[in-house]
This record gives C-alpha cells, sequence and structure tokens, in this order.
C-alpha cells in the first residue's frame, strides 16, 4: 500500500502581482504542497482558514486524495499575503500581510495525519512546526522554512530541521541558517547532525539539488512556456518529492533523484499561471502522476 502524506502549513488568500497583472488568489504553502503530493499519493492536510475561504478550499480539493479534516475553520478571516514579484532577482521586491486567523491555529494534526507515513512542515512559524512535529509517528520527515522565521527564532528553526530528515531551503535560506554563503557547502555541513541526511536547494531558473553524504545530484528546471506567477514552486516541489516517495514507499538516497525530478515538474506547473490553476490541471482526480511528470 502506498505511504500516506501529511502536511502542516499555510491556507491564504494571496495576491499576487507580477508583470503579468494582479491577482487575487488562493494559495498558501500547504495547499501547494497538497496539490503537488496528491499527485502519487494520499495526503492528509493541516492549517487554517476563514469561513470565507473554506468553501473555495474544499471545492479547489473536490475529487484529489486529500483528506481536509485536519482543515479548520477560524473565527477571523483568512490571512491575506502581499506580494510584488521581481523577475529579475526572483524574489519579492515588496510583500506585506493582513494575519487574519493564522494565529488561532494550535497546529493540531488530525488523526490520519498523525498516523501518516510522511509529514511535510511546510513554511509555517516554527513553534508551530516542533508542535505538529511532536504529534507525528512520520518515518520520513521533511521541513522548509524562511529567512523571516531564522531572523526571529533561529535556535527553533534548527532544531526543527535537524530533527527532520529532509531540508528543503533555496539558496539564500541556507546561507542565513548556516551562515555560510556557498550553498554547496552549506548543505553539506548541515548533513549528519540530528537526523538531517538530505538537503533539497531550491534555485529557481537554475533548478535544483539534492545534497547528501553520497554527492550532489543537479536538475535543470523544467522550463514552462511562460513564467506567470512563481508563488508556490518550492512548496510545490516539496509536495512533488516527497509523494514520489511516498509512492515508492522509499526513503533511501536512491530514489531522490526521481523524486527531485517529479518535484521540479511540479515546481513548472505551479508558475505557469497566476495561483493554483496549472498545477491543479496537472493534477489527475485518481491522485496517479500526470504523463511527463516522472
Amino acid at each position: 500500500m502506498t505511504w500516506e502524506v501529511a502536511v502542516a502549513g499555510t491556507m491564504h488568500r494571496d495576491d499576487i502581482t507580477t508583470p503579468h497583472g494582479r491577482v487575487m488568489s488562493f494559495g498558501g504553502s500547504a495547499v501547494y504542497f497538497a496539490l503537488a503530493a496528491s499527485r502519487y499519493a494520499p495526503v492528509h492536510l493541516n492549517g487554517i482558514t476563514g469561513a470565507d475561504a473554506a468553501t473555495a478550499y474544499r471545492q479547489l480539493f473536490a475529487g484529489l486524495p486529500v483528506d481536509l479534516s485536519g482543515m479548520v475553520v477560524g473565527e477571523g478571516p483568512t490571512f491575506v499575503w502581499h506580494a510584488v514579484h521581481d523577475f529579475t532577482a526572483w524574489v519579492t521586491s515588496s510583500e506585506s500581510a493582513e494575519i487574519g486567523c493564522d494565529d488561532e491555529w494550535t497546529a493540531t494534526l488530525s488523526a490520519g495525519s498523525r498516523r501518516a507515513d510522511v509529514l511535510f512542515l511546510a513554511s509555517l512559524d516554527p513553534e508551530k512546526q516542533r508542535t505538529a512535529l511532536e504529534q507525528s509517528s512520520a518515518r520520513l520527515i521533511g521541513a522548509d522554512s524562511m529567512t523571516i522565521f531564522m531572523a526571529r527564532s533561529p535556535v527553533t528553526v534548527r532544531d526543527v530541521a535537524l530533527r527532520s530528515d529532509l531540508l528543503f531551503l533555496n539558496s539564500a535560506e541556507l546561507a542565513a541558517l548556516t551562515g555560510k554563503p556557498d550553498w554547496r557547502r552549506a548543505a553539506s555541513s548541515l548533513l549528519g547532525q540530528g537526523r538531517l541526511r538530505a538537503v533539497v536547494v531550491t534555485r529557481g531558473p537554475d533548478g535544483a539539488a539534492c545534497v547528501t553524504d553520497a554527492g550532489i545530484v543537479e536538475e535543470p528546471a523544467y522550463p514552462p512556456a511562460l513564467v506567470i506567477d512563481p508563488t508556490g514552486a518550492g512548496d510545490a516541489l516539496a509536495g512533488g518529492f516527497l509523494g514520489v516517495c511516498a509512492r515508492a514507499e522509499r526513503d533511501d538516497d536512491a530514489v531522490f533523484t526521481d523524486a527531485l525530478k517529479a518535484g521540479l515538474r511540479c515546481a513548472a506547473d505551479a508558475i505557469a499561471s497566476f495561483g493554483v490553476d496549472a498545477l491543479r490541471a496537472g493534477t489527475s482526480a485518481d491522485g496517479a502522476a500526470s504523463p511527463g511528470d516522472v
């Protein structure tokens, strides 16, 4: 039986501006991850949204192998992220947020999530990541973070990272966590600490790399016809990666190359439209990979 995957993360409304326009969409780290991972394995989603978006999320995941019993509907409105993307530097040139109901969530996992073989701690307050981690019996744990959390809670971010098997970060986040500007050295310096045995480095237009004690596997990005909105690309990559591990029922280095390729395909789908439209369109109703995903 295919391993099941659990994710703890955010469920947000995204107000995104790129050179292609401005759109308000439904997103969040748990949402992008779950859409990608559900191509390969059943997913249990955990997060909070407001009543203003709960119906839209149920419709978004309708027909997919995504269990929403861990979705909490808060008393306040859904968190809104405002961001303007710079397509020259591939970072946000400005961003702000309306916190909404996010602080109401205690990171309590659903029963199915606690039993899942794979857990992903999506980009989220590190204290909530640790709370979710302590409830899980997963054999394979992945984690993500952001530089803002590293600045606020460096000890907790590092603790979560070293209690995970795989860490998904971009080059800037790796540098912030380790103090080492070279991503190869930064990733290698973390291996062997705690239970951490692989670091997946997301590198935007340059693709991604998986760093283990056995070496570094680099894969180029799958170029979409046109980059519309880079929001959620890293979450989608992590979803494809861990989804492939779950489908193969393996967590060894040998499966990581295929997992990395699948993750990059999911990331390419994520950036091909505003919000999750292209990623959702590439997800088959039975949760299997779309043609060419692996």
